[in-house]
């Protein structure tokens, strides 16, 4: 269905919102970072060069993928917290509600977690910033555990009503997968270097996909609250084009309009009975509100 404002995003199932993130972000990201780790590794480069943290004196390719993909997470935040400025600007404006929804709530929520994690990734806050600052990184990761499950329950009830939350945790699942082979990562580095190299790759292509799985509910999110923030615009313009109508007419009625088209009569035209043309001679401007002129009576010769 369209809208004057622009394509309204049809509804869909929560199972189907989670499929259509797979296979229509999250599979297409995925090949192409295989891909193109092949090419790399297959030239005979270090794959953990691209993958790792950021080390620039490492080689100046060093942290490649996690810069790419922690700015793409936190641009698709960027985008959703923008969504939100309009919606609220216009209903602080208008004193409407009809843009209101819970894809209000689940984008705040899920923009802050996104701006968290990318931040966090790129900057290396709980691996080098607060070890640095004299906090203790095992510490620094309760917190995190803390604040992201404060986060998450912050956003799953709204996304449960946009029919997102399965969506919502096949992201978080990624990201748990990611976790998991980061320990078991540091489970096998002092027993099978060759297994864990290996996991420490696959974590980090699970982790990226979890972060292209976010951006996917972003922009989402963004596009249901521009929808709807579009849509209560038309909406309230057409409203106000009706009672403008109305008043001009002084009957607060609106005028009748009969837009142009192929078979429309022109302007001032002469109505025509069973769709014959009107008689030769016949006024093409006659005016069709005066009263029908009444012959006089036969006089008797």
């Amino acid at each position: 269905m369209t809208h004057p404002a622009g394509p309204v995003p049809a509804p869909r199932s929560d199972l189907a919102e989670a499929a259509r993130m797979l296979l229509r972000t999250v599979l297409p990201v995925g090949v192409v970072l295989v891909l193109a780790l092949a090419v790399y590794g297959g030239t005979g480069h270090d794959l953990t060069i691209v993958l790792q943290d950021r080390f620039p004196e490492d080689s100046e390719y060093s942290g490649l993928f996690t810069i790419l993909f922690s700015s793409a997470l936190m641009v698709c935040a960027g985008v959703a917290l923008g969504s939100l400025v309009v919606a609220r600007a216009w209903a602080r404006a208008t004193g409407a509600a009809g843009a209101a929804s819970p894809a209000l709530r689940a984008g705040l929520a899920v923009a802050v977690l996104c701006i968290f994690l990318g931040f966090d990734d790129m900057m290396m806050v709980h691996d080098a910033v607060l070890p640095g600052a004299g906090i203790p990184e095992d510490v620094g990761l309760a917190a995190y555990a803390v604040l992201g499950l404060v986060l998450v329950a912050w956003a799953f009830r709204p996304l449960l009503a946009e029919k997102l939350g399965l969506t919502f945790l096949v992201g978080l699942a990624l990201l748990g997968g990611s976790l998991g082979g980061d320990v078991l990562e540091s489970w096998f580095e002092d027993r099978d270097p060759a297994i864990a190299a290996a996991l420490g790759h696959a974590e980090d292509v699970v982790k990226f996909l979890a972060y292209t799985a976010l951006c996917h509910l972003c922009v989402l999110l963004a596009r249901r609250v521009m929808a709807r923030t579009l849509a209560a615009a038309t909406e309230k313009a057409a409203r106000e084009a009706v009672e403008r109508a109305g008043s001009a007419s002084g009957s607060g009625r609106v005028p009748l309009r009969v837009s142009s088209g192929r078979h429309a009569a022109r302007t001032g035209a002469l109505p025509t009975a069973a769709g014959r043309p009107p008689t030769v001679g016949s006024p093409a401007d006659a005016d069709l509100t005066a009263p029908i002129p009444v012959p006089p009576p036969l006089s008797r010769t």
